[in-house]
């Protein structure tokens, strides 16, 4: 994801866009990861975003994570991402990760490389 740097924006910002903008790619989540942070920092790593949900919004254990991850891409264009995954009886996580963006390239570019790279481990 050469193309895309973390970046920062406000929640307001984030909801705003998130409610506007048009392309949206959903993922299933299929990967051998079996704790939920360390799918989030593999995701995180993996497509060059930043996660906006504050660490204590993520302490504990109770088998659910949602995290919302943002980056801007070298020609200014916003790429949002929706994190939600759920711990199974049998340790595997299932899920969605949702990709919206203004354009469709980058929403369809960005779950194309999240379906290629979550399989993977940290």
């Amino acid at each position: 994801m050469d193309y895309i740097s973390p970046a920062t924006c406000a929640d307001v910002a984030f909801r705003t866009m998130w409610a506007e903008f048009e392309w949206e790619n959903k993922v299933a989540v299929n990967t051998v990861i079996q704790n939920e942070k360390e799918f989030l920092s593999h995701i995180v790593k993996s497509t060059n975003m930043k996660c906006l949900t504050p660490p204590s919004a993520l302490e504990g254990e109770c088998g659910f994570l949602a995290a919302n991850l943002y980056a801007k891409s070298i020609f200014g264009e916003d790429a949002l991402v929706n994190l939600s995954i759920e711990k199974q009886g049998d340790g595997k996580l299932s899920g969605y990760i949702r990709i919206r963006s203004k354009t469709q390239g980058i929403a369809l570019s960005l779950g194309d490389k999240i379906t290629l790279k979550q399989k993977g481990t940290v």
